[in-house]
């Protein structure tokens, strides 16, 4: 089981915040070369991760050989969503990624009850469709802004993530962590492999280096340490705090402003939020 000491509900939402800046980040990038900014992310997320278990680990090469099957599906898995991710950012906005991200709560809160025969209770059920109240107001009938390729690429993520949690709530025993550095590894190839320039200016350097080291390792570190002992149900809700702050920090830096009902829509989530925090079970 796990030995880190803060709650996993609360490092999912931490997980959450992290990767809140990750389409601000991506849409500040001077190169247009998604391929080049994935290899670029990974190539200081992954030595972020070995870090981090060299810090708090011990034996961290057979933390690594401890992965087998279902750790490198996973280390798949996370490198396809967040190559899904950059691509969705690329052809759509942040909320309206965010948002069809938020969908995970429906499909973890499913997938738990159907995969891992987690019962859902009063109070999360509650929260979900107090979460889906929010998401319709945010995105109304349709969703806007974007088009359908952004939109696609957007669906893979929660499907993506959706499975990592099963399988990571399913292997309790295999710490998942070094499945985020294996993920890395993966983005440098496919990003070495496919980019058409992976020459870069200081500034997209610079912004290489926060956006893999300091936005995306830690947060998911964090939602991989907090999927292990958090039920999927409640995984998906507290990961909300990423499509709740999301849309502010685009709005601040760079000018994508939200409408009327995302930000009423936030407020819908952040009650959910709320309520699920102080019942748990």
């Amino acid at each position: 089981m796990s030995n880190y000491k803060i709650p996993g509900y609360l490092m999912i939402a931490l997980g959450g915040l992290f990767l809140s800046t990750g389409g601000t980040l991506f849409k500040s990038f001077h190169s247009t070369d998604t391929w080049a900014i994935f290899f670029w992310r990974s190539f200081f997320f992954a030595p972020a991760v070995i870090l981090f278990l060299l810090v708090t680990k011990q034996n961290v090469i057979e933390k690594f050989k401890g992965l087998k099957i279902p750790g490198l599906t996973c280390g798949f898995l996370f490198a396809l969503g967040s190559a899904s991710y950059m691509f969705a950012m690329k052809h759509t906005t942040v909320a309206n990624v965010l948002f069809i991200i938020s969908t995970q709560t429906f499909l973890l809160s499913i997938a738990g009850f159907f995969f891992l025969n987690e019962k859902i209770s009063k109070s999360t059920l509650i929260a979900v469709i107090l979460a889906g109240v929010g998401v319709y107001i945010m995105v109304g009938t349709k969703i806007s802004g974007g088009n359908a390729l952004g939109n696609a690429f957007a669906f893979v993520v929660p499907l993506a993530f959706t499975l990592v949690v099963i399988i990571i709530r399913k292997f309790k025993s295999i710490d998942m962590v070094p499945a985020v550095a294996v993920s890395g590894m993966i983005g440098m190839l496919l990003g070495f492999s496919l980019a058409k320039n992976l020459s870069f200016d200081l500034h997209d350097i610079i912004l290489a280096g926060v956006f893999g080291a300091l936005q995306y390792a830690p947060g998911f570190i964090c939602l991989s340490i907090g999927s292990r002992t958090t039920p999927a149900a409640q995984v998906g809700i507290f990961a909300f705090t990423e499509a709740l702050t999301g849309p502010i920090w685009a709005w601040i830096f760079i000018s994508e402003r939200p409408s009327v009902g995302i930000l009423i829509g936030g407020i819908v989530i952040l009650i959910a939020l709320i309520l699920k925090s102080y019942q748990r079970n």
